[in-house]
C-alpha cells in the first residue's frame, strides 16, 4: 500500500490499473480468435468452391433462383458457363450460381431470365437487320461517323474507315438512337484499327 493511502484507495489504485491492462490483453485474445475464425473458414470456402466447380459440368440442369428448371449447362470454359435456355442460349461466370439442394441455380426468378433473354434476342435481330453493305457505323455516344458497312463475313462485318478496312464481331454492334453503332468511342476505335493494321504489316513483313 502506498505511504499515506488509505486501504479504499489502494484498492482503487489496483482496480485503476486492472482496467488498464485490459484492453491491451483482450485485444491481443481477440486477434487470436479471428486469426483462428479465418483458419476455419478458409478450408470451408475451399470447399464450397470446389464443390460448385464440380457441379457445374455440362449436362447438369439449372434452375432458377426458387427452384424452378430453367435449362442446362451446355459448355464450360474457365470461369464461363453457357447455359442452353428456351432454345436459346445464355453465358455467365460461376459466380452467378447459387448451389440448392436440386443443384446449380441462377441468382434470379425464371420470369425475369427468360425477359432478359427476350430482351437479348430482340436486340440481335434488330442489330442483324441493320449491318447491310452501305450502313453508316457510329461510335457508342453517336456522335461520330467511323465508318460503313463494306461486306458481311463468317466472323462479323467488314468495315471501311478512313484508316483501312477492319472486321468486327457481330457483337460488337448495337442499335443507339442514331443508327448501328459499335460499343467503343472514336478514340478507342481508331487506336483498335491502327494498332491490328500495324500488327498485320508487322507479321507480313516477317514472312
Amino acid at each position: 500500500m502506498p505511504f499515506g493511502a488509505r486501504p479504499h484507495d489502494a484498492a482503487r489504485g489496483i482496480a485503476v490499473r486492472q482496467e488498464l491492462l485490459m484492453p491491451k490483453s483482450s485485444g491481443i485474445l481477440a486477434a487470436l480468435c479471428l486469426v483462428g475464425a479465418a483458419l476455419s473458414v478458409a478450408p470451408a470456402v475451399q470447399a464450397q468452391e470446389a464443390a460448385r466447380s464440380a457441379s457445374l459440368a455440362p449436362g447438369t440442369k439449372v434452375y432458377d433462383q426458387d427452384g424452378q428448371e430453367i435449362g442446362q449447362i451446355v459448355k464450360v470454359e474457365g470461369d464461363k458457363i453457357a447455359i442452353a435456355v428456351n432454345g436459346s442460349g445464355l453465358v455467365v461466370s460461376k459466380s452467378a450460381f447459387l448451389m440448392t439442394k436440386k443443384g446449380p441455380a441462377l441468382k434470379a426468378p425464371k420470369a425475369k431470365i427468360f425477359a432478359v433473354l427476350k430482351e437479348a434476342e430482340a436486340d440481335a435481330a434488330a442489330v442483324e437487320g441493320a449491318l447491310k453493305p452501305g450502313a453508316e457505323v457510329r461510335s457508342a455516344d453517336g456522335a461520330a461517323v467511323l465508318g460503313k458497312v463494306k461486306a458481311m463475313a463468317p466472323q462479323g462485318a467488314v468495315l471501311t474507315t478512313r484508316d483501312g478496312n477492319i472486321t468486327m464481331p457481330r457483337a460488337a454492334f448495337f442499335l443507339s438512337d442514331k443508327g448501328l453503332a459499335v460499343k467503343v468511342t472514336k478514340e478507342q476505335f481508331v487506336a483498335g484499327v491502327r494498332a491490328a493494321r500495324a500488327q498485320k504489316k508487322a507479321a507480313e513483313q516477317s514472312r
